[in-house]
């Protein structure tokens, strides 16, 4: 069989054109009730994709099982630590500013008695900050409070 729709751009054997490698697909192909049909309709594939993906990991069973076995290795090791701190203080901004949204809504007898809204609160043309403007103006307060 041909591994012409079989590429390697560093990160892994894929197929040409996809984003998905031999690795996305072996458990699946390990599976034997899995037909090819079923993976093409599961992955947007054509059957020849998948025929030559499997015939690849066939002909190179030895390096595609170990490195399936480094990636699962991978996978069970976790996070490190400073990944995991990053992401809970990430999701901690991210709740600051959902529940500033929240409380941005008032009624609008409310709002008519507002005070002007500060870049913060909106932008110019008058919508909300996103959360990425909202955390830029933040680092920025706190880069001038220092």
């Amino acid at each position: 069989m041909s591994f012409e729709r079989i590429q390697d751009r560093g990160r892994g054997p894929e197929i040409i054109g996809t984003r998905i490698t031999v690795f996305n697909l072996l458990p699946h192909l390990m599976d034997p009730n899995t037909t090819e049909v079923y993976l093409s309709e599961l992955y947007g594939l054509t059957p020849e994709e998948v025929a030559a993906a499997r015939a690849y990991t066939l002909t190179h069973w030895d390096a595609v099982w170990a490195e399936h076995l480094r990636i699962e290795a991978r996978i069970a090791e976790g996070n490190p630590p400073d990944v995991i701190e990053r992401a809970k203080q990430t999701h901690e901004e991210f709740l600051n500013y959902k529940q500033r949204l929240e409380g941005r809504e008032v009624s609008s007898a409310e709002k008519q008695s507002r005070e002007i809204p500060t870049a913060g609160d909106r932008r110019e043309n008058g919508r909300p900050a996103t959360y990425r403007e909202w955390i830029a103006e933040k680092k920025s307060q706190a880069g001038k409070g220092s």
